[in-house]
């Protein structure tokens, strides 16, 4: 992923604006296991429930890493932080860290964490899949000159990319807002910059940007409000940091967890549909 900077794991300070972090999920398991122990009780669950191996694999690098970063953020260990969820279930903090913004988006082999302080933010990065009918889709679900875009697009590798932009940008502007994808398929996100709300989403305001992602990847931020503000990237060091959380801090030590394995006979999420969660 293309980002300006080194890859950081170290104290990066208050964000100026909107912090992105780049995080690579398919690592080494002797890298993620250690993280386990990051894990609440309810990412636990969720990851007992993925039959797949390398979709429990990813879920427990991503959440670990971004309790690592968020606890680099709040200056407390990444198993002691907690959160609330929404209606839809957009993340967020309560109580003391009311005042920080996050989202987190996973495709494929890659996620995005977006940090911020006070303004709603939301992060999403999409794999640009070559098994959708890009050009029904987006005339089925989206705006006419949305669907005008993907269709004059020459090919199908070109119509795929160009709806999964689209796409994108819509799920960016919607988990910002804690809503539904489904509920903002039909917003206005021709071209980047200030997105107006309709219908579900009717007198909201969005600030949306691309992001630069992965080759086959596409990514964007949307901040709610329309003042955009400065952009930081950063790529999650794996190895930089030994346990990928604070262990000096008041809280402590993480306590055992135990290893992610996969119960007989236990039911698997059937792939995300447009409702789906934000983490």
């Amino acid at each position: 992923m293309s980002a300006p900077g080194k890859p950081v794991w170290v104290d990066v300070g208050t964000p100026p604006g909107t912090d992105v972090w780049h995080i690579v999920l398919d690592v080494e398991r002797e890298i993620v296991d250690p993280f386990i122990a990051l894990l609440d009780a309810d990412e636990m669950r969720r990851a007992h429930r993925l039959r797949d191996e390398q979709a429990a694999h990813r879920f427990v690098a991503a959440h670990g890493a971004v309790r690592s970063v968020l606890g680099s953020y709040l200056d407390v260990a990444g198993y002691a932080l907690h959160w609330a969820r929404g209606p839809n279930g957009k993340p967020y903090f309560d109580g003391e860290w009311r005042r920080w913004q996050w989202s987190l988006s996973r495709s494929g082999g890659h996620a995005l964490l977006a940090v911020r302080l006070h303004e709603p933010v939301g992060v999403d990065v999409e794999q640009i899949r070559d098994d959708v009918r890009a050009g029904a889709l987006a005339a089925r679900f989206m705006p006419p000159e949305e669907a005008a875009e993907v269709a004059a697009q020459p090919d199908d590798a070109t119509r795929n990319a160009a709806y999964h932009r689209l796409l994108s940008r819509k799920e960016a502007c919607v988990k910002a807002s804690g809503g539904r994808l489904l509920d903002g398929l039909r917003l206005g996100v021709l071209v980047p910059g200030i997105v107006e709300g309709s219908g579900a989403f009717v007198g909201q305001r969005w600030s949306l940007r691309d992001l630069p992602a992965p080759p086959g990847f596409v990514a964007t931020l949307a901040t709610v409000g329309d003042r955009p503000r400065r952009l930081r990237m950063f790529e999650w060091d794996w190895r930089g940091y030994p346990y990928g959380a604070r262990t000096d801090g008041p809280t402590g030590q993480p306590p055992d967890r135990p290893e992610i394995t996969r119960p007989p006979g236990d039911e698997d999420s059937s792939p995300p549909d447009l409702s789906r969660r934000a983490a």
